[in-house]
């Protein structure tokens, strides 16, 4: 009999971890780190977990036998596939067994190891690890599926096909089991530069006759009505009128908009500051995407590197292979030519940077929906205060709108569906209830036959 288990992304955003199990055959799909759940027992950087023990007892973690690198016993888990690099869908990756497949697309493997590169981690729990002395080493074992290519994992076969989020290497999954197909979306929206790839997926996913679909529904109880399209044309409203510096927050991985503000900054005769981490990860994506996604060597792109006694070595890497480099002191004489991307995290950089009065800060991300992100936009208010600096919020989320969900769920027409990656699993099921589809907000560890 193929099951289903759902071990995150219950009354949740985010976090999703679900196990198909079909026959002896086991696939978890993602394994992302539940950002809630830890914020309610854990202050870090002075409280945090360690080890995954301390996430087991808690029931963070699934408590599934050999699944973790300090548990000697054998696992059972075949596999782990992941549907797109966020951390909320691979974040707990981490501490499974490194001898366990994570089957990914080629762009999310990169961009996974490439975030890892730039980052800390205690060195028992890293993905990958990149030295100067050892140069890079990858500890996890990935399988790389590729869209449109069905993969076997035993006896079950992966479909994986492109969607639009609001990352690049996106896929939704078509799943053949012994019962039939089991589509899940992963995250996806109707609104973004690659529509056509989730309307491809739907089509897809219909003609496949699904058993069961595992849907999100992020916005299904917070839907601002805002396309990509409409996010470019009110960036570049702004920067038209505005003779000044205009700084940008956003997802470091968010690549569709950063080139929408590449393509603002080229309208406008600006230049594009991008900060390291963009850098590094466009480097490394750059050499597995068919075409470059922003030419790190345009003479209207720079670099913007914080200040430090010390570079880390992925820091080494990018000044040694772009001669745009810049710091702050440099970036504050072209001020008026550029829009810089930044964050709260470079608030220290602004006492060199220097804005001029009429300058401006966009957020262009996710509105805070927690209270940890709540405090730190607070403190982002008040940095902008210090500095004159007026706020705006322009952004689209990378994540369906509710009609464009039950749309979606209508024409995919399944015998089942499960709801998921949201924190309102009983409002969303009370707004497709009209469709006569049978619906399961899902138990956590509670296991459902597929038919």
């Amino acid at each position: 009999m193929a099951k289903l288990a759902f071990y995150g992304g219950i009354d949740e955003i985010g976090g999703n971890k679900i196990l198909l199990s079909d026959g002896d055959t086991r696939i978890f799909i993602d394994f992302g780190e539940n950002f809630e759940k830890e914020r309610q027992f854990f202050d870090e950087p002075y409280l945090a977990p360690r080890e995954e023990k301390h996430l087991l007892s808690l029931g963070i973690l699934p408590d599934l036998p050999g699944l973790y690198k300090s548990d000697e016993r054998e696992t059972s888990i075949n596999a782990v596939l992941l549907s797109h690099p966020h951390v909320d869908h691979t974040g707990y990756v981490r501490y499974i067994k490194p001898d366990i497949n994570i089957c990914c697309d080629e762009i999310t493997k990169t961009m996974i190891v490439a975030r890892e590169f730039s980052s800390r981690h205690p060195s028992e729990y890293a993905i990958a690890k990149l030295t100067k002395t050892s140069g890079e080493e990858i500890f996890n074992k990935f399988q790389e599926i590729s869209v449109g290519r069905p993969e076997k994992i035993d006896s079950v076969e992966i479909e994986p096909i492109e969607v639009d989020h609001s990352t690049l290497g996106a896929c939704g999954f078509l799943i053949h089991t012994s019962e039939g197909c089991v589509v899940y979306t992963g995250d996806f929206r109707m609104h973004g530069p690659r529509r056509e790839a989730s309307e491809k997926f739907i089509e897809i996913a219909q003609k496949s006759k699904p058993e069961a679909l595992i849907i999100e529904g992020t916005n299904i109880a917070d839907a601002g009505m805002t396309s990509e399209s409409e996010v470019k044309e009110k960036i570049d409203e702004l920067v038209s009128k505005s003779p000044h510096l205009t700084m940008v927050s956003l997802s470091s991985i968010d690549i569709h908009r950063l080139k929408t503000l590449y393509d603002v900054a080229k309208k406008n005769n600006r230049k594009l500051g991008v900060s390291m981490k963009q850098a590094f990860l466009l480097d490394a994506l750059n050499t597995v995407c068919k075409s470059s996604i922003i030419d790190l060597r345009d003479p209207d792109i720079c670099i913007f590197q914080r200040q430090k006694k010390r570079l880390d070595e992925w820091e080494n890497r990018v000044c040694t292979k772009y001669s745009n480099v810049k710091q702050c002191e440099e970036l504050s004489k072209i001020q008026d030519d550029l829009i810089l991307v930044t964050s709260f995290y470079d608030m220290n950089e602004m006492c060199d940077l220097k804005p001029k009065t009429g300058s401006k800060f966009i957020v262009s991300q996710s509105e805070p929906f927690n209270e940890e992100m709540e405090i730190d936009h607070k403190k982002l208010l008040n940095w902008l205060e210090h500095y004159g600096l007026p706020l705006y919020n322009i952004h689209a989320s990378g994540h369906a709108y509710p009609h464009d969900l039950k749309e979606a769920i209508a024409t995919i027409s399944p015998q089942k569906v499960f709801l998921v990656h949201t924190e309102r699993p009983k409002l969303y099921r009370k707004y497709i209830e009209d469709l006569k589809i049978i619906t399961v907000c899902p138990e956590l560890a509670k296991e459902y036959p597929i038919k």
